[in-house]
């Protein structure tokens, strides 16, 4: 199983205690979902289009209880409300249930996404919606069915689109190794049917297993991406894979095995790049640790913890459960599931400095309640420097809150 280990970090990290901006940061909660017909427990955070209008999906709830895709619009002139209205509602039948995936959008303005379950196999599907040019009447298209076999099955990690319109994601479950794959979906020919190729199939080994994150498509036209368990330590991995030659098959890597503690766990999704081509992304932690921000090379060099979450109030391995977001001054935002001194979860930030110090400020600790908790989201900007997100929301005996969409300004 998980054993721990002690261990020794690879690169000196500077872990400024962060400080509180909250007093200065305004929370709106844009939309409060019932757990109906519109939704409930969103999962992956939101996308938007060129006029704000806001993309996502939520894992339960809608007129079959197998989830819904969503779409929230900015207020109409002399209004203060967000419009919500449901693009499609899955029916946890042939056409899939329960997505955890962000949402991804193509320049014609088509959304693509994956269900965790479902599908004629049980084992999830990807798909796509499209509508005419006046985002009216939206129709839905399953791409590809997984069968949980070879082919891979139970994606979680949203889909990501090459400039020839491949779409390339992950499988925790399947493959030939059982333990998750990566593949791409080719889009079809006139007349034809999308394609699925298995580009790796993890064996559960030194190369990790259990992907539960997007892959990301680096500079270098390799894939580079995380796996959530085994690898050397059972703690996961960062691998790569290197982009096959005069059409041989790829080449896989492990360029960093997380051995615990300090040094991280279990990272449940993927990786961000910046224009100087590091790498950066977060681990959820697990037993022994409440989930950090890391940098690194993309050849695994210069691996680096530039923030450790300390946990407040929250419980370990509730740390960042979605990848994290860059600014265009190189700023990352990130949310947290459970951590902050509410053990609601919080939004961050941080900042570089020289001589690559960071500077950490805790943007936002969500309140619980209605007020949103446990995020399970992923950080969008907008032009304004306006962070958006969803929290996950709680049935229980504290009451039923089935999540939010949520806008902080920093």
């Amino acid at each position: 199983m998980r054993n721990k280990v002690a261990l020794m970090m690879t690169a000196a990290a500077i872990l400024c205690a962060p400080t509180s901006a909250e007093a200065a940061v305004k929370e709106t909660n844009l939309y409060a979902f019932t757990g109906g017909d519109d939704g409930g427990f969103p999962h992956g955070g939101v996308i938007a289009d060129a006029k704000g209008n806001l993309y996502g999906v939520t894992s339960s709830g809608g007129a079959n209880h197998s989830g819904v895709v969503f779409e929230l619009s900015p207020p109409r002139k002399g209004e203060t409300a967000w419009t919500q209205t449901t693009l499609y509602a899955f029916t946890g039948g042939n056409d899939g249930g329960n997505p955890q995936a962000a949402l991804m959008m193509d320049s014609a303005g088509n959304l693509y996404g994956t269900t965790y379950s479902g599908g004629a196999n049980g084992a999830g599907v990807a798909f796509e919606l499209t509508s005419n040019k006046h985002r009216h009447a939206w129709k839905y298209h399953a791409l590809w069915t997984f069968t949980g076999g070879n082919d891979g099955g139970a994606p979680s990690g949203a889909l990501t689109m090459d400039n020839a319109g491949n779409l390339y994601g992950t499988a925790t479950q399947g493959g030939t190794g059982v333990v998750g794959a990566v593949f791409e979906l080719s889009p079809p020919a006139a007349g034809k049917k999308w394609t699925e190729s298995v580009l790796y199939n993890f064996t559960g080994n030194n190369d990790g297993g259990e992907p539960m994150g997007n892959v990301l498509l680096g500079a270098d036209g390799n894939i580079y991406g995380t796996t959530a368990g085994y690898g050397e330590f059972n703690n996961g991995v960062v691998y790569r894979l290197t982009a096959p030659v005069s059409g041989g098959s790829w080449g896989f890597s492990v360029l960093h095995a997380f051995q615990g503690g300090s040094d991280g766990e279990v990272p449940r999704d993927g990786l961000i790049q910046d224009a100087s081509g590091m790498l950066y992304g977060a681990t959820a932690g697990f037993a022994n640790s409440y989930g950090n921000v890391f940098q690194m090379d993309t050849d695994g060099g210069n691996y680096n913890v530039i923030y450790t979450i300390t946990g407040g109030q929250g419980f370990t391995g509730n740390g960042p459960w979605q990848t994290v977001s860059m600014g265009a001054d190189g700023t990352i935002y990130g949310t947290t599931y459970a951590d902050g001194q509410s053990s609601f979860g919080e939004v961050f930030q941080l900042m570089p400095q020289a001589g690559n110090q960071w500077a950490a400020t805790v943007l936002y600790t969500f309140p619980g309640g209605a007020g949103g908790q446990y995020s399970y989201s992923n950080v969008l900007i907008d032009k304004m420097g306006r962070l958006y997100g969803t929290t996950y929301g709680v049935a229980g005996q504290s009451g039923y809150y089935p999540g939010t969409v949520w806008r902080i300004k920093p």
